[in-house]
Formats: structure tokens, sequence, C-alpha cells
């Protein structure tokens, strides 16, 4: 249980939850965070309200309407100003479908214990679930701790009071490389970014892809809505200063091949050719605010 109702509060966008079994499971997950953690702040980002997703607020779970304005980007800055201003003093962010035991989110506080005069970010390791299974790590002895250039927004975790100084997520990107703008601004203003083994963070990125290349490839099934914000925000990414130039050049590599594939191998020909022909005009997202 957590030291005190509200320490430490997780804030999950929510976005087009299943009917049925599968809105059941997300809500025994929902309700085994407020148990461990002592507050979670639903941002509800359909464009009308989803009445399921009210009903659960009350007794350490909170709702924030969103409308989907700024996107998921959107929906983690308004979920943060509500978890602070409810008394949370870390904050975790997590996707709607990400599985986590909610105790070991805990743990990830404890980074601060060591580095207490530190601005951090911390994360867990994370499993894909359509991949290889993961090895057990041994972390008895030792440092727990990689030390990455990038975190997925997913069980990302810091504290409250340096949300000034982390600064807030781009809206203008949507949802594509909002994290990765987000992390290496962080580190440019001497942020820590730690990943810590002992946390694992399961969720799946994407639907399997149907072409056996593209999977091999390491492909996954998105939306032309997608395939076109990938393409715009990473058109804005490699104009930041912030950003390493290999990733950079890593990153271009691959948009000059998958979208290919995307008019080749997937089955919204003509809606993913609007989004390419987008994406590559499209004026570019502003300055970060």
């Amino acid at each position: 249980m957590a030291e005190a109702a509200g320490t430490h509060g997780v804030v999950v966008p929510v976005y087009g939850l299943p009917q049925g079994p599968g809105f059941t499971e997300f809500q025994r997950r929902i309700q085994a965070l407020r148990q461990a953690l002592g507050l979670v702040v639903l941002v509800d980002n359909n464009p009308l309200a989803d009445s399921r997703i009210m009903a659960l607020e009350g007794g350490g779970i909170r709702v924030v309407h969103r409308a989907n304005r700024g996107g998921l980007a959107g929906g983690f800055n308004a979920g943060i100003r509500a978890a602070i201003a409810a008394g949370a003093q870390w904050v975790t962010l997590l996707d709607q479908d990400s599985a986590i035991d909610p105790l070991s989110l805990l743990r990830l506080r404890e980074a601060w214990q060591l580095l207490p005069d530190r601005l951090l970010l911390v994360g867990p390791s994370i499993r894909d679930l359509d991949g290889a299974a993961a090895p057990v790590l041994d972390v008895s002895a030792g440092d727990p701790y990689d030390r990455p250039r990038l975190l997925i927004s997913s069980g990302t975790t810091f504290r409250s009071r340096d949300w000034d100084r982390l600064g807030p997520f781009h809206t203008e990107l949507f949802i594509d490389f909002l994290d990765h703008i987000w992390c290496f601004r962080a580190a440019a203003r001497g942020c820590l970014l730690l990943q810590d083994r002992r946390v694992e963070l399961a969720q799946r990125f994407g639907a399997p892809h149907p072409q056996p290349l593209c999977r091999w490839l390491g492909m996954k099934l998105y939306s032309p809505q997608r395939h076109y914000y990938g393409l715009r925000n990473l058109r804005w990414l490699c104009r930041q200063p912030e950003v390493p130039l290999d990733l950079k050049v890593k990153e271009v590599l691959k948009m000059l091949v998958k979208p290919w594939l995307w008019l080749l191998f997937e089955p919204r020909r003509p809606a993913n050719a609007r989004a390419i022909c987008a994406g590559l005009t499209d004026p570019l997202p502003g300055p970060h605010p």
C-alpha cells in the first residue's frame, strides 16, 4: 500500500477502450494501481466522454475529460497537472494497455534515495508482448540501472517538483516522437535518465503486420493517421538541436524505406498514399513550449 493517498500519482490517457472483458480487465488494472499507489488520474481522450470512465471516479481515481485535444501529449499534460494539483509527489505516466505490477512502480522511486539532488527521469525495462521472452536478470548485486538516452513515455516517473524544469509534452506532435524530444530536451537541461532493470513493463506496440517481410523487419501495422504523424513529426525532429545526429540518421533511413512498404503491403493503400503526401508536405509543428 502506498505510504499516503496521493503520494504517487499515475496518469493514464484513455481512448477507445474495448467493450466487455477488455474493459473489465482495464478496470481491474486501474483499481490495482489505485490501491497500490493512492492516486490514478484517467484522462478521457475520447471526443465524447465515455460514461464507463466517468463512473470510475472517486476513491483515489480522478477523471479529466480532454476530448483528445493535443492527442496523447495533451492527455499527459492535463493528467500531470491534475495529479500535481491532487498532491502527488511522484508522477508515473502509463499507456492504457501497459501491463505492470503496481507495487513495482514504488521501486522506481528508489533512484531518488541514491541521487536526491539530481533531476531524474526513471523508467522500467520494456518487454514487447509480440517479441521474444526477455531473460531473467540477476540484479541482486551491483547497479540495477541502465542509463539510456531515451525512455518511452509509458512507465516514465519523475518528481512533481521537477515538472517545471522538465516542461510539458509538445501537443502539436500529437503522438509520434513526443517522448523522444521530451527526453532529449530533459537531458539537455541536465536530467539523468535511468532504466530500472528490476521493474518490467509489458506492452504490445501496434498490431502484428500481415506481411512476413515487414514482420521480419520489425514493423507493426499502424493506421494511416499514425503514418502521417510519424513522417511529419520526423521532419520536425530532425531540426531540433537536442536530438543526436545518429538518431536522426537512423530514423531518416528507416523512413526512406517504410512508406514504400506501407503502399505495397498494407491494406489501406489510398489512405496511406494520402497520409504520406501530407506527412511530407504539411506545415511543421511550432517550437517546443
